[in-house]
Formats: C-alpha cells, structure tokens, sequence
C-alpha cells in the first residue's frame, strides 16, 4: 500500500523575510516620496499665487500712484492771479481756499518799486541755496511781475512763484499802511506727492513750503499784509 506524502510545511527562510521587509520598506519609502512630492506641489502652488497675489498688490499699487501723480501741475498765473494748491500736493498759496495751505501776502517797503522788489526777491531767493534756479521772469506792463523758480524739496523738486504786484495797499486807515510798497503774492509746492502703501496718504513735508517762504521774507525783512505793525 502506497501512502501519499504530504507536502512539506511552508518554511519562510530568512532572505524571504529580508526581501519581504526590504519590499515593505521600498512601499512606504515610495509612500513617504509620494506625499512629500505632493506636498512640495502644493507648497509652490501656495507660494506662486502669494507671489502672484503680492505682484498684483504692487502693480496696483504703482498703477494708482501713477494715475494720482498723472493729474497735471498747471504754473503760471490764472486771471492774473496766483494760482490755488494743487490737490494732495505738500502747498501754501496766497490764493488757498484750504485753511491749513493759505499764507498771508506780503508787502514790500514803499520806497521799492514793484521791479526793485521783483529784484530783491530774486537776490533772496538764490541765497537760500537748495539749488534755487530761476525758471520764468515775467513782465506784465501795467501790472506787476511773475518770477517762477525750482528747489530741492523734501520729497524732491519743489516750485516758487512770486506775483509782485504794482498795487500798494495803502487805503485802509490802519496803522503802518503809509510804509506798504508793492503787494507780494506767492505759492510754494512740490512738484511730486508721495504716498504711504497700501492707503495712499500723502506723505508730509512737514511744513517745508511755509518754512522756506517764511525764510525768504524774514531775509528781506519785509511785513506780512495784515500784520505791518507787528
């Protein structure tokens, strides 16, 4: 009688193990690169769009500041008259409707005329310096005169305008009205605005225009108009 031979048990040798082990290894290690690399995808996603995000905000930001500094800086008089601040622009004017903006005109002695006092307030004006240039000298025949010059400015370059007018403010009856020569108007700006990202606040010169004008006519020791005994 012949008897059949079971098959031998399943033995797991020790290399099968190490290779079943190095197997297992080798899946995790492609799991672990799987979600590494997804990770990775994720985080240069994240970060293209932060930095597409961020170069957006800038070119708004530059877009804005150009549309805010395209609005033109008119020079010169209008009706004869000096000109108001133009908006947002560091400005004091003799013709500001803004509280904070408006100066007083001057006069000048009496014994001047209006071209000796447009002389005079050249002489004061180079002498400040800052690079003072003398831009535009204008006769206006029964009138009075315009002067027009260019400075260093806090912020950058900075515009000076003077009406020196024939009229002399004598007719009041206040004391000290009898020494008025020639009435002195003026404006003092900068020609750029420069503004504080991302709320676009101008940013201030902190008094620069007043400062510089009021140097000027403490230079020439002249009276502001209101103000002739003082």
């Amino acid at each position: 009688m012949s008897h059949a031979h079971a098959p031998p048990p399943t033995t797991t040798t020790t290399t099968q193990r190490t290779e079943t082990t190095r197997a297992a290894r080798r899946r995790r290690a492609l799991c672990v690169a799987g979600a590494s690399r997804r990770a990775f995808i994720t985080t240069t996603l994240v970060g293209v769009a932060v930095r597409d995000a961020v170069d957006a905000d800038a070119d708004a930001a530059v877009n804005a500041r150009t549309t805010m500094d395209a609005i033109d800086v008119e020079f010169g008089l209008a009706n004869n008259r000096i000109r108001a601040c133009p908006r947002e622009h560091n400005c004091v004017s003799t013709s500001a409707r803004a509280a904070e903006q408006y100066a007083s005109a001057w006069t000048a002695p009496s014994y001047l005329s209006a071209k000796d006092a447009s002389e005079a307030l050249i002489d004061a004006a180079l002498d400040l310096g800052e690079d003072v240039r003398l831009i535009e000298r204008q006769v206006i025949e029964g009138f009075g005169i315009y002067l027009r010059f260019a400075c260093a400015g806090a912020l950058g370059e900075d515009c000076v305008e003077f009406l020196v007018k024939q009229d002399v403010v004598n007719d009041r009856a206040w004391a000290g009205d009898e020494e008025n020569g020639p009435l002195v108007l003026f404006r003092s700006f900068a020609l750029d605005v420069k503004y504080v990202y991302p709320f676009m606040t101008p940013v201030s010169d902190l008094g620069a225009q007043g400062k510089r004008m009021e140097k000027i006519r403490a230079a020439l020791g002249w009276k502001t108009l209101g103000c002739e005994v003082c």
